[in-house]
């Protein structure tokens, strides 16, 4: 699915923002999670950084 400039830049500080909130929730002291809540976060984060990644390449892609 294509996206103009304005869209991607929305995805991109939103998917940043729910991977602060991750990485967060990894490190609080206070709230410990579980070893399957934190497997989890982990796979999730690992998405998160995998989206930005394939849309940077697509971004680059398309440029040339």
């Amino acid at each position: 699915m294509k996206y103009n400039l304005q869209q991607e830049l929305m995805i991109h500080a939103l998917i940043k923002e729910k991977m602060r909130i991750i990485h967060d929730q990894l490190n609080d002291r206070k709230v410990p999670l579980t070893e399957s809540q934190r497997d989890l976060s982990i796979r999730e984060l690992r998405r998160y950084q995998e989206l930005i990644y394939q849309n940077r390449l697509n971004r680059q892609i398309e440029l040339r």
